[in-house]
């Protein structure tokens, strides 16, 4: 039975935060009237992607954080089309940008828990770039909460 790094199960609990650091973020500044059912969804993906962490088995992290990515993509990519085409008759390129990332940030990180789940020495370029995105999108998030 092979063991899941702990860096692995670190980025797979990255993509949970990327969707709930908004929800601490943005609740106290605009409460959640309007974005009640966008704030419905990223707990429902953040739960999601949060259950690789509970895998320490190599074969079932994996399986998990596959699941976790599909769930994501299933979930956000109507959204954000929809949400582009509101953009595109109503603007507002800032919030739309930042839902964007969201969904990159953790599809990324999840990518690079599932390639450095056979080893540290796996998947050094998808753990940077889902570092990275995970880092944009907070800082996003932080930007327009304040």
């Amino acid at each position: 039975m092979a063991v899941v790094p702990a860096s692995a199960r670190w980025l797979a609990g990255v993509a949970s935060v990327v969707f709930l650091a908004p929800q601490v973020l943005i609740a106290p500044t605009y409460g959640v009237g309007l974005r009640l059912f966008l704030s419905a969804v990223g707990l429902l993906t953040g739960a999601a992607c949060a259950v690789p962490v509970f895998y320490r088995r190599q074969d079932r992290f994996r399986v998990a954080c596959a699941a976790a990515g599909f769930t994501v993509a299933g979930v956000w990519v109507p959204l954000l089309i929809l949400g582009l085409l509101a953009v595109l008759l109503l603007g507002g390129w800032a919030w739309f940008l930042a839902f964007l990332f969201m969904p990159v940030a953790a599809i990324s990180a999840l990518i690079a828990a599932f390639q450095r789940a056979r080893g540290p020495e796996h998947g050094r370029a998808a753990v940077a770039l889902g570092w990275v995105a995970a880092g944009v999108s907070v800082a996003g998030w932080v930007v327009l909460a304040l």
